[in-house]
């Protein structure tokens, strides 16, 4: 269904599209082991009241069952395709979830139609090059023999037309082990061809900021090369990816490259960067990217690097088990993004939160409220039923009769040291607002909760921009700021000392870029990092404290920080492990 009329049409229907969706799953499905465990229900009702709602660790067992070659239908009648691995930069964990010739059928299709909604919105877009800062990483087979990886590598090795304009080579992308060597043929390949660049897409904002970021750095180098026509600078020693580029140089002649050459340098060497995409790549007329929840710290800086002519779109709600929404208005400003839910892809019901919830009451999609939140959980073709899939986001309106999602946070990202909570978005959105009213600029940030220390208390870590003009009474007052703007229920344990001053601490340039590689070398595909916002692991808290520089202990906390304190923070929203 790629066509925009269907697709409203079965909006309008919502409530029906997704009951003949469900009957058409548990028809298919009826005779499963995981089912018949439930009595095999027919109908909505009877899925409802004889199906629990399960997360990851409650189906693990099953997934291990096919993983390991039970060729029975254990969670489904359609043989498993593959698994896609999740990031695990979210909720700290790698799963592999099951995916089968539907699923991949069903994500097409909403990328069609997204694609659809694009067209509509930026007709220009037409047959140029495409810089896409996608990556690929080694896949494995399970005992089975059953392909785990990437949902991004799966789709570049398996639909070769998704990387068709891109500027980088097919070669080069499914080659590229190192994904900083891979980023530096990605702008090399994209500037050799710039004035054909009329798209400029990521997964992730986090990816073209980190990008550029390499390409102040290595412009020069870049440059060499392309004046050159070979890779001098050393900066490629992969001999796949040395071989890609020296087919692709061929087709550019010395005196083009060298004038090609001349003009980045000219570009790179201006002292402000402000719209340096739309210098670099002056046919541009778009960039792509995910620019919700925790990729809402880099819309500033992204924004200054695209300009004011070049137009930012936000990309859909992916995530490893399907396709969560779509982006109906991909002209909308970043900070308005939201996610149509597609009512014929899964089946989607909402679990309200806690106090919302004392019944412990799900709801269909026609039957949530708007501006209220909830956890999402899914049942899809590939053996998932009423799996949580760990996001809570918030009904900002509806669409032709179903909800449109602004993603909140991770159900199990969040800080706590004394059974108080601050979650992703709420730690996200006071250091955004901390740093923008002490006017600094914050390159990456993370948080620790140290439950370890007596008192416990929070450690949250910056790595700036630009040191210039910041100086340790304003950091010193960052550091108060932060503590005090947190919800009551952390300041009210400050306040009784069971949790100790929050402490901020400064890390050298280049840290976030090691806490990245030690994520890609557990598994996780650069295309689907995301910088973990609260941080479990011991191995990534050890990455964080070799760049330790300075360090801020809070102030004391003042009482009238529970009487003035307001949650008048801006909405986020976000998309993960596509």
């Amino acid at each position: 269904m790629a066509s925009i009329g269907e697709f409203e049409r079965a909006c309008e229907n919502g409530a029906s599209v997704q009951e003949e969706l469900l009957a058409g799953i548990l028809r298919k499905n009826a005779s499963t082991d995981y089912l018949q465990k439930f009595g095999s229900p027919q109908t909505p009702a009877a899925y409802k009241s004889q199906v629990p709602i399960v997360s990851y660790e409650d189906v693990a067992g099953e997934i291990e069952r096919i993983a390991s070659g039970d060729e029975s239908p254990v969670l489904c009648q359609d043989p498993i395709i593959c698994f896609f691995a999740s990031s695990g930069t979210s909720s700290g964990k790698h799963k592999i979830i099951p995916v089968t010739a539907e699923n991949m059928s069903a994500t097409t299709r909403a990328i069609e139609l997204s694609s659809a909604y694009k067209a509509r919105c930026f007709p220009e877009l037409g047959s140029g090059r495409v810089l896409g800062l996608y990556y690929c990483i080694d896949q494995f087979h399970t005992k089975a023999g059953i392909l785990v990886g990437a949902g991004t590598t799966y789709t570049i090795k398996n639909y070769r037309n998704f990387s068709s304009k891109f500027t980088t080579p097919y070669e080069m992308i499914v080659s590229g082990s190192n994904w900083r060597e891979l980023t530096y043929c990605h702008l090399l390949c994209g500037l050799i061809q710039r004035d054909a660049v009329e798209h400029i897409e990521s997964m992730f904002a986090y990816t073209i900021c980190e990008s550029l970021r390499i390409l102040e750095s290595d412009w020069e180098e870049i440059c060499n090369d392309i004046r050159t026509g070979s890779l001098i600078s050393g900066k490629v020693t992969h001999a796949k990816l040395q071989e890609a580029f020296a087919r692709l140089i061929l087709d550019y002649n010395e005196l083009d490259r060298v004038r090609n050459a001349e003009a980045i340098t000219k570009i790179c060497s201006r002292k402000s960067w402000s719209g340096i995409l739309s210098l670099l790549f002056p046919r541009a007329k778009l960039v792509s990217t995910v620019v919700t929840g925790g990729m809402a710290h880099f819309v500033p800086q992204l924004r200054d690097y695209a300009g004011v002519k070049l137009p930012i779109s936000g990309k859909d709600y992916y995530s490893s088990e399907g396709v969560l929404g779509i982006n109906t208005n991909p002209a909308s400003p970043l900070e308005e993004v939201v996610f149509t839910i597609l009512p014929h892809i899964m089946y989607h019901e909402f679990l309200p939160l806690g106090a919302n919830n004392p019944a412990g009451e799900i709801l269909a999609p026609h039957e949530v409220v708007v501006g209220q939140e909830y956890e999402i959980v899914i049942t899809n073709f590939a053996g998932l039923y009423r799996y949580r899939v760990g996001d809570v986001v918030k009904v900002s309106s509806f669409f032709h009769g179903v909800p449109q999602l602004a993603f909140s946070h991770r159900k199990n990202a969040v800080l706590s040291v004394q059974n108080e909570m601050v979650d992703e978005q709420e730690l996200q959105n006071v250091v955004m607002e901390v740093s923008k009213e002490a006017g600094i600029e914050v390159a990456n940030f993370t948080a620790y909760g140290n439950s370890t220390a007596v008192p416990a208390h929070y450690v949250i870590f910056w790595e700036l921009k630009r040191r210039e003009g910041i100086n340790r009474e304003l950091l010193e007052r960052c550091c108060s700021s932060i503590d005090r703007s947190f919800n009551p229920g952390y300041t009210g344990k400050r306040l009784d000392e069971v949790i100790d001053s929050l402490e901020l601490v400064i890390v050298k340039e280049g840290t976030f870029e090691r806490l990245m590689e030690e994520a890609v070398r557990n598994g996780t595909s650069p295309a689907q990092y995301k910088t973990p916002r609260c941080v479990t692991s011991p191995r990534m808290l050890e990455v964080l404290e070799s760049g330790r520089v300075q360090s801020y202990k809070s102030g004391e906390m003042p009482r009238s920080v529970l009487e003035s304190w307001e949650p008048s923070f801006p909405q986020g929203s976000a998309s993960r492990d596509a």
